[in-house]
């Protein structure tokens, strides 16, 4: 009974450490680096069966690469270190690079965290083949939500609609830790005059749990994610290096 009543209390301890360490976590600084790459070819050559009719929705709670409070970026650009990989991949002749950033970004537990945009950059101003968003969190492990299509453009303006990215209404300040105070998707911009069409969409839809510091893959027929998340000393955070 003895070695019971020792083990339970071991457990316990381990499990309190394990929660005190996953308060700490959220408002950490962390640096993400994310590639978003196409397979050439891959919704025409696969036999997978795309959504006729998918629900592609930005989030209601959201930021981008522009977004700032207070005069600063809420994801403050960083140094790349997965180039030689992007390079690769636009290398290999089969797949291409549709987007690679990396930024540092303060996580906090889901509740609180806001979505981040994404789009491929490929035409400016207009319709990007890449859309959707990625959330991150933290609670006692890091958490990654990736809710992103990619698009074959339909060529007569019919098939499935593709809704534009959410821009602000406002550009009053954030409060991140306030779950109302993100930025409002604009509903009215679903169906603009503007808006494209597509023939074919493939949905990158997961949940993904990760560690720090270690590279992680998320596989689809059509395209796939590269992301790393990496722990910033306070040096570091404090320098901006």
């Amino acid at each position: 009974m003895t070695n019971i009543l020792r083990l339970c209390a071991a457990l316990l301890l381990a499990a309190t450490a394990a929660s005190a360490q996953a308060v700490n976590y959220a408002g950490t600084t962390f640096e993400i680096e994310m590639i978003v790459f196409e397979r050439i070819g891959g919704m025409e050559n696969s036999s997978e069966d795309w959504p006729a009719a998918p629900r592609l929705r930005y989030p209601d709670k959201w930021v981008d690469f522009d977004t700032a409070t207070g005069g600063a970026p809420l994801l403050v650009p960083a140094a790349t270190q997965l180039s030689n990989k992007a390079a690769a991949l636009n290398r290999s002749g089969d797949m291409r690079v549709l987007f690679h950033k990396a930024w540092r970004q303060v996580l906090q537990q889901k509740r609180n965290s806001p979505a981040i945009i994404i789009d491929s950059g490929e035409n400016p101003g207009s319709q990007s083949r890449l859309g959707g968003s990625v959330t991150l969190s933290v609670a006692r492990y890091l958490h990654l939500s990736t809710n992103l299509w990619l698009s074959e453009p339909s060529d007569d303006n019919t098939g499935i609609p593709l809704p534009l990215p959410p821009k602000a209404a406002t550009e009053e300040p954030l409060d991140l830790m306030s779950t109302a105070d993100f930025r409002p998707a604009m509903a009215d911009r679903a169906l603009a005059p503007d808006t494209t069409y597509a023939r074919h969409v493939a949905l990158l839809q997961a949940e993904r749990r990760m560690r720090s510091g270690e590279l992680h893959y998320i596989d689809h027929p059509a395209f796939g994610v590269l992301i790393e998340v990496r722990t910033i000393t306070s040096a570091e955070e404090a320098s901006g290096t």
